[in-house]
């Protein structure tokens, strides 16, 4: 942040970590409230509300996506994080001011906020007097700053364009001014879309490293609190318009991205005390959820490995006056301290919140009820997530109390609920990007595999998955179970199935892996009889879950019951590449492990031959090499972990590979010879990529595997 030096201390002074500077990203994560369409009060604003350009904004000039929210006449721009990249670079200047004025200078974000200015207390208008901000002509200074923000340039406005409806207070009490709850929805709604469109500008320009000097003047006065204007986004929580509540919750996050830990404490003790109030109430609860969560979940900036990093030149400006700043400080990127901050202030009250979360979940009689549960467990599954960078001593405590909840998936807990419950379980295993790679897997995410494998094995868990629709209902692909009077062309939720297999595979896969662990533990001698017998409990166990998760998928698609399980799971997972990704490399590594401990379950190398998944595999993809090169040049899955792993098994196993194509050694199938292929033609793409210096990173490990595998086709090291 670029910000005047204040004198006054903050109430956070922590350390900020260095981290180097990054590109920019136009990827944030975006979540949206989804609330029940059975809401009569939903359903009356959700006819109010459209999606439409505003008459009066020319379309040439929006040089981002944008969306028009048209409530009660009014239009209101929200613009959406991950795609202001482009107008930012071109709003920008070519040459940087050799210096700063007065009300900008380059600083780090460790600057400290003054306590609010005393407000006049004459100032006293009445909601209908001519002089209150809904009567006055505020209307038109707002529509002004948003098409300045439009262009991404607020040069030639007034600094205090922004604040001008705020200095007609309508009433005061005490030191906090109450007037944004005294204006009609309408106008709140304007003034939060620019408010929210200012910081999104100041992100997306500080990623660049040339800002508006005065989108960084409107950024200083909210952050110093002028008009204790944050004090009455929190307070925007009573109101009962969930338009309102929504993009409050988004401002005040937005803010709190943007002023890091220069902040004030009672802010995050007001949030967190929504929390934890002996009244509930659901409203202020499910906003400071909100926005803690989209605190969380926000991705620092983020270079692609095939993005073009060396051009540091400033982009164009579309408005040739604009007097940017130029910034390159590199803790401006750096989140994880708010972050951070958040979850120390969430720690303590974590217990008691679990608690509350556990009665509203067995308890969830109302879509307020519902809603607060599931974003309390979306956030519960941003904090433990990889993608969040928080540190794992921070996110250590966030691991307890899992266990309690996978006592709550039962026939009574509704769709939606099961659903995020299993997508958080689904984090906490999270085998393709950490797990597979860890020599030793942590006790919590242990204890909750086993978990998942007796309630499995004893407790009929898969039998009480309400994947099936009701009379009445019919499976949406994005929210899952909804009502409808149309005929039902599908009562399965393939999303709800999908989770739960994938949720049992890596579940068998982690426990596989600490057996295989504990067994080549040198203080297990070869005599050790009881140790023996309990790996061998344990893989009958694991057969067993095997067994019932093969049963359970056919029985809930259309396969042929002599199908093995290794192919069914791939025509399951074949519309989620993650899914599918991850559930090949977890069915690889329990082949692999229970061969390792000499397992005498013959059934099971059928079950799961890791070949034949392969085999089926390229059949989706329509023997296709470029998906393949596709796959391991994006980051969205493990492919290269897979790859790698299935490429190391085929050629300690070659025979086996040979027969599982559909053949014996000495005469070459259609099979064979169409998998090599692929294999083959994939070898010589990376090849080209590799002699040009445009593969992004070392492939030389799967280059040489290619070329073992193609020797052993040839017959050159056949043995």
């Amino acid at each position: 942040m670029v910000l005047r030096q204040r004198e006054t201390t903050m109430s956070s002074d922590q350390p900020v970590k260095k981290k180097p500077k990054r590109g920019n990203s136009s990827d944030a994560d975006e979540t949206d409230f989804i609330h029940s369409l059975r809401d009569s009060e939903v359903q009356s604003d959700l006819q109010a509300l459209h999606l439409s350009l505003s008459p009066d904004v020319n379309e040439d000039e929006i040089t981002l996506n944008s969306v028009n929210l048209e409530y009660n006449g009014k239009n209101f721009l929200v613009a959406s994080d991950s795609e202001l990249e482009k107008s930012v670079s071109e709003s920008e200047q070519s040459e940087p001011r050799s210096e700063l004025t007065s009300s900008a200078s380059i600083q780090s974000d460790s600057f400290s906020i003054p306590p609010a200015p005393n407000i006049n207390s004459d100032l006293k208008n009445e909601p209908g007097s001519s002089e209150n901000p809904a009567n006055s002509t505020g209307d038109s200074t707002l529509n002004e700053f948003q098409q300045s923000l439009i262009r991404q340039c607020l040069c030639g406005v007034s600094e205090t364009i922004l604040c001008q409806p705020l200095q007609q207070l309508p009433r005061v009490l005490g030191n906090e001014s109450i007037i944004l709850l005294e204006w009609d929805d309408s106008k709140v709604l304007q003034f939060l879309s620019n408010l929210q469109l200012l910081f999104d500008v100041f992100l997306k320009q500080n990623n660049k490293g040339f800002i508006c000097s005065k989108v960084i003047a409107n950024c200083e006065m909210i952050i110093y609190n002028r008009y204790n204007l944050i004090e009455q986004i929190i307070s925007l929580c009573e109101t009962r318009n969930k338009f309102v509540h929504y993009l409050a919750a988004r401002v005040l996050s937005s803010f709190l991205i943007t002023a890091k830990t220069n902040i004030n404490n009672e802010w995050l003790e007001t949030m967190i005390g929504f929390l934890t109030s002996e009244s509930l109430n659901y409203p202020k609860m499910n906003f400071s959820l909100e926005v803690i969560k989209r605190v969380v979940e926000w991705k620092d900036i983020e270079i692609h490995v095939l993005e073009d990093t060396d051009s540091q030149e400033a982009p164009s400006n579309v408005n040739a006056n604009c007097e940017t700043v130029p910034f390159r400080d590199a803790e401006s990127f750096d989140t994880s301290a708010i972050k951070g901050l958040i979850i120390k202030s969430l720690e303590s009250k974590w217990p008691d919140l679990i608690a509350k979360i556990q009665n509203m979940i067995l308890n969830n009689s109302s879509v307020e009820i519902q809603t607060c549960s599931l974003t309390f467990l979306m956030l519960w599954e941003r904090i433990i997530s990889v993608k969040a960078n928080l540190s794992v001593i921070d996110i250590k405590p966030f691991y307890a109390h899992l266990e309690t909840f996978v006592a709550l998936l039962n026939n009574n807990l509704p769709a939606i609920i099961w659903k995020q419950l299993l997508s958080l379980f689904n984090e906490v295993l999270c085998y393709g990007s950490t797990l597979a790679l860890q020599d030793m897997v942590p006790d919590d995410t242990c204890q909750l595999a086993h978990l998942i494998v007796r309630y499995v094995k004893d407790y009929r868990l898969l039998d009480s998955l309400p994947y099936r629709t009701e009379p009445g209902s019919t499976v949406n692909s994005f929210v899952g179970t909804i009502p409808s009077i149309e005929a039902s062309q599908s009562n399965v939720d393939r999303t709800l199935l999908q989770q739960m297999v994938l949720l049992v595979l890596k579940a068998v896969a982690v426990t596989v892996k600490e057996t295989r662990s504990d067994s080549s533990d040198s203080s297990v001698g070869s005599d050790d009889f009881d140790f023996y017998q309990d790996m061998q409990l344990i893989e009958r166990s694991i057969r067993d879950v095997l067994k019932k998760v093969d049963a359970f998928v056919k029985n809930a698609s259309d396969f042929h019951p002599e199908t093995p399980l290794c192919n069914t799971m791939v025509h399951l997972f074949s519309d989620q590449d993650n899914y599918l990704i991850e559930s090949m490399v977890s069915t690889l590594d329990i082949s692999v492990g229970i061969s390792y401990r000499n397992a005498v379950f013959p059934d099971l190398a059928v079950l799961l031959n890791p070949i034949h998944s392969f085999i089926e595999f390229l059949k989706i993809v329509s023997h296709d090499s470029d998906v393949l090169l596709d796959y391991l040049v994006g980051s969205e899955t493990c492919f290269l972990l897979y790859l790698l792993r299935f490429l190391k098994y085929t050629r300690r196993n070659w025979a086996k590979f040979v027969s599982s194509c559909g053949e014996g050694n000495t005469s070459r199938s259609n099979e064979l010879d169409d998998t090599m292929a692929v294999l083959i033609r994939l070898k010589m793409q990376i090849n080209r990529l590799v002699s040009r210096d445009l593969f992004p990173y070392n492939i030389n490990p799967i280059l040489r595997l290619l070329t073992m595998c193609e020797n052993l086709y040839d017959g050159n090291e056949y043995s």
